[in-house]
């Protein structure tokens, strides 16, 4: 059959070579509007690396000088770090909280604040650029987010009661890998790193937790945590936050309809107050906004209607083809050819037509991809993560896969349809006007 199939092909190349022609474009401008959004919607769906479904965050508001119960005897730093303190304590002896610690900065996992700096392994000279987060040692940071140990690492609840020293620094599985070339913590890692005066630092690592996502729409960074070891809460009375960890089993709607008026009452110390409340997942919703999500849309958006013109064109061209062919298929159902096998020879017409379409149009693209590089998403930071992305021959085989796919289904529905219903009339009926 594959014979009798290049035989027709050849017979009807006039036609045919429109129909090839009209393939490569949609393959060429399938890979410019597929690639990006394919990239973002799987590093979307990449899992958080932390359990965010149990996670919600209280935000911290401190009175003004005319608001009522304003004290002024407890607006020095002292009091207000003890006043923070015990808003998170009263927050974890709620009933249905598990764990709650405080986030005393912009930069937190989920947050679309960032800092950046430079590590480079004791020894080495090539540089890392890592995304830091600060956290207040002793106040379980890590067990409150639910960060994975690392094999040889101490668990999150040690690396929350360490004693850190000025230089100390946890960090994630993918940067430790990437600075040290391997994942199983050790006691002998060391960093360097330099300031804007050029003095060298020694920062030691105590500790590392396993991989997780600074930002939902990326995929994960290398990711370095800062103990505060002298933290100046008068500086930082817009980013005081309370973390909170749901017990197993408490229903995270109920949760926030529930506490909302407990914190309000319950959650006031000196000058300080709980101002809001939000889940983690809505904090990540809002960061995606607040990042690509826009442009993710707008590129979704173009795809899918992309897409649908693909299918009305391209199906509505086979279509249209395949209809004029009756009294073709007439004579063969008059020799003898079942409806079956005349569905399936033109149905391996579309596949040949398809395949070599989608070659000459992948290859077309790979000229520019060669060049100009392929997507890599919306993070603005280099991924330390293994993945096929990243990986130029992968990247480009996995996408064209899915656009062959994509042209595949819509022109063997496109032939299917007409295919079926030509092939199922009497012959008599099929050669009436021939």
């Amino acid at each position: 059959m594959f014979t009798l199939i290049l035989k027709t092909l050849w017979a009807r190349r006039r036609r045919n070579g429109w129909l090839l022609a009209e393939l490569i474009l949609v393959a060429v401008l399938s890979w410019s509007i597929f690639d990006p959004v394919i990239v973002v919607t799987y590093d979307r769906h990449l899992p958080l690396g932390y359990d965010a479904d149990r996670l919600c965050m209280v935000s911290v508001g401190m009175l003004q000088p005319q608001a009522p119960g304003y004290d002024a005897q407890a607006t020095d730093s002292a009091s207000m770090m003890q006043a923070y303190l015990n808003i998170v304590e009263r927050a974890r002896q709620h009933p249905d909280v598990e764990q709650a610690t405080p986030v005393l900065s912009f930069i937190y996992p989920g947050s679309q604040g960032s800092s950046t700096s430079t590590l480079m392994a004791e020894g080495d000279t090539v540089g890392l650029d890592l995304m830091y987060v600060e956290f207040l040692p002793h106040t379980h940071f890590f067990e409150t987010f639910g960060f994975r140990p690392v094999q040889g690492s101490m668990t999150p609840e040690e690396l929350s009661d360490h004693t850190y020293g000025g230089m100390n620094v946890v960090l994630s599985e993918y940067a430790q890998e990437a600075l040290f070339h391997t994942r199983v913590y050790n006691k002998n890692l060391r960093c360097w790193m330099t300031n804007e005066t050029d003095t060298i630092y020694l920062p030691v690592v105590v500790g590392a937790v396993g991989t997780f996502k600074y930002t939902n729409d990326w995929r994960p960074v290398p990711v370095a945590f800062e103990p505060i070891l002298h933290p100046d809460i008068l500086s930082s009375v817009n980013d005081m936050h309370v973390v909170i960890r749901l017990k197993e089993g408490v229903s995270m709607d109920r949760f926030l309809h529930e506490f909302r008026p407990w914190m309000v009452r319950q959650m006031r110390v000196g000058n300080l107050y709980a101002r809001d409340l939000q889940s983690y997942d809505s904090i990540n919703r809002i960061s995606e906004f607040g990042t690509a999500t826009s442009l993710y849309r707008r590129n979704l958006s173009i795809a899918l209607f992309f897409l649908v013109n693909l299918c009305l064109g391209v199906v509505g061209t086979f279509w249209l083809q395949t209809r004029t062919r009756r009294e073709e298929v007439g004579i063969m159902l008059s020799y003898g050819a079942t409806p079956r096998r005349i569905r399936l020879q033109l149905l391996g017409e579309g596949v040949v037509l398809t395949t070599i379409a989608t070659l000459i149009g992948c290859f077309l693209y790979l000229q520019y991809g060669l060049s100009e590089g392929l997507s890599k998403g919306s993070a603005w930071m280099k991924s330390t993560m293994p993945c096929w992305v990243d990986h130029f021959g992968q990247h480009f085989a996995i996408v064209s896969l899915i656009i062959y796919l994509i042209l595949l289904v819509v022109v063997l529905v496109g032939i299917y349809i007409p295919a079926r219903r030509i092939s199922s009339i009497p012959p008599t009926e099929a050669l009436r006007d021939e």
